[in-house]
């Protein structure tokens, strides 16, 4: 109906496909870019600090209360968390689907009732989302030749970071590798002593003398004042001239008992480039901002800071827009590079330049179409979308063809061409939309997949329903009313070689090389008609042969291996070096400029940074004996090795640092949601500290054993010698001392107290005033006992060691939970095998390994979501073939066509599983995608075979061996141009090198094999099965016939 409407109105159909055409111009550039769709993970994080608490004490005093909170949360699955000093982390995993933003409301309240009994001294938890997109930082470097690190912090706090968090789209910027500075006021405990004043007693003053207070307002005439009391320090001197009162009622000042002095505070972390002291900027993005978009302004604003300050020089150190737009710009090459070949291959086989150019008009129309509905739906250009669309390429010119065949196969016979295109559309839409149908019938499953797994194959899915729904459309509303107007049957005769070779010679050199090539398709159908012929007349033999090749390829499956996802070549890598827990920051930085030294001769690696020490730059935090090094590898056209390789070799030729342990491994932003960075995390779980370090101690050894393990570790890490002050109670309560007055004095003689804030000269920056003791006073062990505390009862000053006892003993770094059981977990990367295999080895050596009682162990991180999205996808095939069996049965009215139409499906996973094991791929979730897809591609050659034979059947009273074999070479030129267009779009897929291309080559690869050996062999196996079947029903129906003319017989005769 459709068709004719187009036909008799061709300007309002073009009209149409022009605003479509406009539409979806407009809508690919409104489409962001990104490396990954969006990933909603339903994941949030509660922080809380607590200055001076060790592990255990924070998670006695913190963690577990907001555990306990926090588990009558609805929709809760996993509660995990991290207790290690000053800190405490308590992440909360929501079963899927979950709505975030209200989970995140109930945990605030839930927090703030809890808030009120956890130590005074910590700080306020707070809740945040864990947001996938924004993780991962920008990092700009800034460098200065003439300012020093002290300088080049002023200036960025003051002027350059709040430049950066104003940018639309940045939600945080943090500085790295500046030194601050700091009011200390040093105090001499010996005249705090005689004049009977304490610590805590000079804190109390300054926070109460330093501050600006409103009074109010009064009336001078018909005038308001306003009273303000001011009281802040103005400068260093001044907070030194503080009078103090002492016991006795005198007056001193602050200086006489103190030395006040802005110095440089210490050190927690500090960062190079190039091994150059810088200055870096972590930039976090906002959850809904585009990373390409904030990447763009971020360089702007590096020219502007660049101008503003012509003394820094500002650099964007590492940045995945980069990677991000050259992948997605590759995938788009790509998928332009297979409409031409797709264009390429159909004009061979059709010889037409008209038709050619019918189908190729109807490619662009309908990616176009594609992107505008991808836009409707909030989509993004990202790999897996353009991959999605690059697939499709090859599908959507199948139902233009099939629509442009059986029109000229009319026009062929005679008919004019606008009979011939109403016709012939009308009489093969329905096996169109049927076909169409079973290929959408293999996707729609693939969104109800849960996940992370399932937001990515979502986008995928929507992107080829969308481009199959688009061309579907064309073919029949485009296609027939070009094919009416364009086509012209005398000149169509002369480019198929239907005219003279006199008038062949006329038409110029072309013609006559696609007069050649239409003999050789002749010669072709020849051929295949002979072979088909022989195969009817061979039919078990052939029955049994498939069945063999059917077998015998599945034993190469376990040999091609299973991953979660490919690796990819980003150009990055990272570098993480850890000495022994405890160590000084000094030491590491050390140790660091060894290992910047052996980077410097690198070619592959165009720049570096690192950030050492407590930098704040991961959530697990980091202490100051570790660091990590960011490396940016020169273009991979200019280097021999992947990232990946790289890494490998860049670990191995540093192991001979001594006293560090150093690990290298690629970067990948499509990894960045998949639990663990390391490819294998065993979970180890159990109630005692000490037995659960000893199992892991043994189960780490057993990871270590297995072939293709490496950088294998072990996360509750060693232990740190730790000096435990032991209170006498009866002794501190003859003084009317309590613990926490010893735990103030020693955390004010170790660390110091901020008392208050100092406001510098320009009254922007505030900085921090920490009374502290003398560094000389409290440096060794042996000091501790003398740090004085003052007695309430006596007001003198009570060594510690008269108090408390001080003893040796050592303490974990940190203490780790999941659902209130403590865990530790080994990790590992996998070189030069699947993680399927050496999963396996892992569980082997276990099953040998006698745990304790209570004690277990489970897969988690990559292993985990690798196992939990390939079940999920096995059930999406299930439901997939399912599907197409469903609709296809309802296409024919039968349930046996059917059934033989799906003997293409395991042939089809046969060539996937060959052709993975011939290119070197393994099974990765994209791989998998790839045998879903087959489900729904290659049961359309088996439909549109089987078809015509139904209707040679039907209407040409034909018998079934001789419908086959007639519908057979009619079918072979339309089933040979479905199945080139798409095996050879998805060939630059499978060869590109390109950045990104990786991630939908594994994919590509099982299409083009599985689809060339299916439809090889569909060729002459479906034409086979046909005709057994039908031989069985004839059979049947015979013998039913038979029973019951014999029954009808003895009735009469009785």
């Amino acid at each position: 109906m459709f068709s004719k409407i187009c036909i008799k109105r061709p300007v309002t159909t073009i009209m149409v496909l022009l605003i479509v055409l406009m539409t979806g111009i407009v809508s690919v550039f409104s489409l962001k870019l990104d490396l990954m769709p969006n990933i909603d993970l339903p994941v949030a994080i509660v922080s809380t600090t607590y200055v001076g608490a060790g592990p255990d004490e924070i998670e006695k005093l913190v963690t577990k209360p907001l555990e306990d909170a926090l588990g009558t949360v609805s929709s809760v699955d996993k509660i995990t968390s991290v207790s290690s000093d000053n800190s405490s982390m308590v992440i909360v995993q929501f079963v899927d689907g979950t709505d975030i933003d209200m989970a995140a409301i109930d945990m605030r309240e839930k927090v703030d009732l809890v808030k009120s009994s956890l130590p005074d001294d910590a700080d306020d938890p707070m809740v945040l989302k864990l947001d996938v997109t924004a993780m991962s930082s920008i990092v700009v470097g800034l460098e200065s030749d003439s300012m020093d690190l002290k300088t080049l912090n002023s200036l960025v706090e003051d002027s350059i970071s709040d430049s950066y968090e104003k940018i639309d789209g940045v939600a945080s910027v943090t500085s790295i590798g500046g030194i601050e500075e700091e009011v200390q006021i040093v105090v001499d405990p010996e005249k705090l002593e005689g004049y009977g004043l304490t610590e805590s007693s000079i804190s109390q003053v300054l926070a109460a003398e330093n501050l600006n207070m409103p009074g109010g307002s009064l009336k001078q005439g018909t005038l308001d004042l306003t009273v303000r009391t001011e009281g802040e320090f103005k400068s260093v001197e001044e907070i030194g001239e503080l009078p103090l009162t002492t016991n006795l009622g005198a007056v001193v000042h602050l200086r006489d008992v103190a030395k006040v002095e802005l110095v440089d505070k210490d050190m927690e972390s500090y960062a190079l480039i190039d091994g150059k002291p810088s200055m870096l900027l972590l930039v976090q993005k906002q959850s809904d901002a585009n990373t390409v978009d904030v990447s763009k302004k971020i360089s702007k604003q590096l020219a502007k800071t660049e101008s503003d300050f012509p003394q820094i020089h500002a650099t964007l150190i590492t940045d995945t827009a980069d990677y991000i737009t050259s992948s997605v710009s590759n995938m788009v090459s790509t998928a332009f590079q297979a409409a031409l070949l797709a264009v390429i291959v159909i004009f061979l086989f059709l010889r037409s330049g008209k038709m050619s150019f019918i189908i190729g008009v109807s490619i662009p129309t309908s990616i176009i179409a594609t992107f505008a509905l991808m836009w409707s739906q909030g989509m993004t250009m990202n790999l897996i979308s353009m991959g999605g669309l690059t697939i499709g390429i090859g599908m959507l010119v199948d139902n233009s063809i099939v629509v442009l065949e059986i029109i000229y196969q009319k026009i062929k016979a005679g008919m004019n061409p606008d009979e011939a295109a109403a016709e012939g559309a009308n009489e093969v839409a329905s096996a169109v939309a049927a076909s169409t149908l079973t290929t959408l019938g293999v996707f729609v499953p693939l969104m109800f997949v849960t996940g992370v797994m399932g937001d990515i194959f979502k986008e995928l899915s929507l992107t080829v329903c969308f481009a199959l729904i688009a061309s579907l459309i064309v073919s029949l509303t485009f296609v027939p009313m070009a094919c009416a107007k364009l086509l012209d049957p005398k000149k169509l005769m002369a480019e198929n070689g239907e005219e003279s070779e006199r008038e062949g010679r006329k038409l110029g050199i072309l013609i006559r090389i696609l007069n050649r090539w239409g003999k050789w398709l002749k010669k072709l159908d020849s051929g295949y008609r002979k072979v088909l012929h022989f195969c009817l007349l061979n039919k078990k033999k052939v029955f049994i042969f498939v069945v063999i090749a059917f077998i015998l390829s599945m034993f190469t499956l376990p040999v091609v291996g299973v991953n979660l996802m490919p690796d990819m070549d980003e150009g990055s890598v990272t570098v993480t070096v850890k000495l022994p827990d405890g160590t000084v920051l000094d030491e590491t930085e050390k140790m660091i400029d060894t290992v910047t030294d052996r980077l410097k001769d690198m070619p592959e690696i165009d720049t570096y940074y690192a950030m050492v020490g407590n930098s704040g730059y991961s959530m697990s935090g980091g202490g100051t004996n570790s660091a990590t090094l960011g490396l940016t590898l020169v273009d991979a056209k200019e280097r021999n090795v992947t990232s990946k390789e790289f890494a490998m070799n860049l670990e191995e030729s540093l192991k001979d640092i001594p006293g560090c342990e150093i690990t290298a491994s690629a970067d990948s932003s499509s990894m960045g949601s998949m639990g663990s960075s390391k490819d294998v995390t065993l979970r180890l779980k159990g109630d005692d500290t000490d037995t659960l370090r000893s199992v892991a101690y043994d189960v780490e050894d057993l990871v270590k054993s297995v072939d293709g393990t490496r950088n294998v570790e072990n996360s509750s890490g060693d232990s740190v010698p730790e000096a435990t002050i032991k209170i006498d109670r009866t002794r501190a309560s003859n003084y009317g001392i309590t613990a926490g007055q010893v735990a103030s004095a020693v955390s004010t003689a170790i660390n110091g107290t901020v008392a208050t804030q100092y406001k510098t000269g320009d009254g922007d920056t505030e900085i921090d005033v920490r009374i502290k003791q003398s560094k000389d006073k409290v440096e060794y062990m042996q000091d501790l006992s003398s740090i004085n505390i003052t007695s309430p009862v006596t007001g003198g000053a009570v060594p510690l060691s008269e108090v408390a006892d001080i003893v040796n003993s050592e303490s974990s770094v940190s203490v780790s939970r999941e659902d209130h059981h403590k865990y530790i977990d080994i990790e590992a990367d996998v070189d030069g095998r699947d993680l399927q295999s050496v999963q396996k080895d892992i569980d082997a050596k276990l099953q040998q390994y006698n745990f304790p009682d209570g004690y277990e162990y489970e897969y988690s991180g990559t292993l985990d979501t690798m196992t939990e999205t390939f079940t999920n996808l096995i059930i999406v095939l299930v439901v997939a073939i399912s599907l197409v069996y469903m609709i296809m049965a309802a296409q024919f009215e039968s349930y046996i066509y059917p059934f033989i139409i799906m003997f293409s499906i395991p042939l089809a996973i046969t060539g996937g599983v060959l052709g993975l094991f011939v290119t070197g791929n393994p099974i990765t979730s994209t791989a998998f995608l790839g045998f879903i897809m087959l489900a729904g591609m290659v049961v359309n050659n088996a439909i549109v075979l089987v078809d015509a034979a139904n209707q040679n059947v039907k209407y040409k009273n034909m018998d079934a061996y001789e419908a086959i074999e007639t519908a057979g070479p009619n079918r072979l030129r339309p089933i040979l141009m479905t199945t080139l267009t798409t095996v050879i779009g998805m060939i630059p897929m499978w060869l590109s090198t390109a950045e990104g291309t990786e991630m939908n080559r594994g994919m590509a690869v099982v299409i083009i094999f599985g689809l060339s050996i299916s439809t090889l062999i569909t060729l002459i196996f479906i034409p086979v099965l046909y005709v057994l079947v039908e031989k069985l029903r004839f059979k049947s129906f015979a013998k039913r016939h038979r029973e019951k003319k014999e029954r009808k017989y003895k009735g009469t005769k009785e």
